[in-house]
């Protein structure tokens, strides 16, 4: 994380997740809203290519493994030195982050695999991957020697840390609707756009991995305030981005499939019924809605295919 690429290369991943994630929570609801349901939120998605494949949860094993790697063999394998003090603190401490988010990964696959794991353990790691991560930040933030600059830099986001694990928290205990899940993919947007600002911000970017500091003063109080600035110029575009996503998502479910829904205010509660991806109004691989009249008859159909009005 310490150099140019390595922020740009946390930020990518954050925001792949977070866009994938959008993508596939909002097609979900709206198919859902679209039969007076309501949907169920998952701590990951399938890419279908003939059969369910699981590639989100292999791109978060393969990440952070690569960044584990690099925290540990940067400046060669040690912790100590010669006089038995420590060393690499700093990369210490970002290894920890990395190894969480591995072990995540894992027991996502695990989950995947459907494994005799404890119930919802994806979840409870991603919930301690993003407490620590919050944590590991705020101590991060105020090691000796960090100036005011790269100070604000982490600790703005430490909230978004914090938010994301409200909403894996909530998630984990009502399992219905998508706020939790739009939450969740937000913040974990915001992170990564900002993480890839900051590398711009603190870094030089001429060769890899732009380890050297760029000249911004980060000791310049006018620098603090615009890097506060930015950070909720970040929040303002990420939800823009957010709405938009929505918004395309939905437009091309009616343009191509004539889905639609009602407006919010329209809704009551009586509207609606729960709406599991596990249970039998779905295939198992998550991508073929059964509605129950046809599921008697044997008869089923595509989710993209089913008439809202019908």
């Amino acid at each position: 994380m310490g150099s140019f690429w390595g922020h740009v290369d946390e930020g990518i991943f954050f925001i792949l997740i977070a866009l994938w994630w959008m993508v596939c929570a909002f097609k979900e609801y709206i198919i859902a809203e679209s039969k007076g349901m309501s949907m169920k939120p998952n701590i990951h998605y399938d890419v279908t290519i003939c059969k369910p494949l699981p590639l989100e949860i292999i791109f978060k094993i393969l990440f952070p493994i690569v960044g584990f790697l690099g925290e540990l063999l940067d400046g060669g394998i040690r912790f100590q030195d010669s006089e038995g003090h420590f060393v690499k603190l700093v990369y210490q401490q970002h290894m920890t982050i990395y190894g969480i988010f591995i072990i995540h990964g894992i027991t996502d696959l695990m989950a995947w695999l459907k494994a005799p794991l404890f119930p919802m353990f994806n979840y409870v790691t991603a919930l301690l991957a993003f407490l620590w991560y919050g944590v590991a930040f705020y101590y991060h933030a105020n090691m000796h020697g960090k100036q005011p600059v790269e100070m604000i830099v982490h600790v703005l986001p430490i909230f978004l840390m914090f938010l994301v694990s409200v909403a894996i928290v909530l998630e984990m205990r009502w399992q219905d609707g998508v706020w939790t899940m739009v939450t969740r993919a937000y913040g974990v947007l915001t992170l990564g756009t900002w993480f890839s600002h900051v590398a711009f911000m603190l870094y030089v970017h001429n060769k890899f991995p732009g380890g050297h500091s760029s000249n911004l003063d980060r000791s310049d109080p006018n620098n603090v305030t615009f890097v506060k600035a930015m950070f909720g110029m970040h929040l303002f575009v990420n939800l823009l981005i957010t709405i938009a996503i929505y918004l395309m998502v939905y437009i091309t479910l009616k343009l191509l499939y004539g889905i639609t829904i009602k407006a919010g205010f329209h809704r009551g509660a009586h509207d609606y019924q729960h709406l599991s991806l596990g249970e039998s109004k779905f295939d198992p691989d998550g991508s073929k809605f059964k509605d129950p009249e046809q599921h008697e008859n044997g008869l089923e159909s595509s989710p993209m295919l089913l008439d809202p009005e019908a």
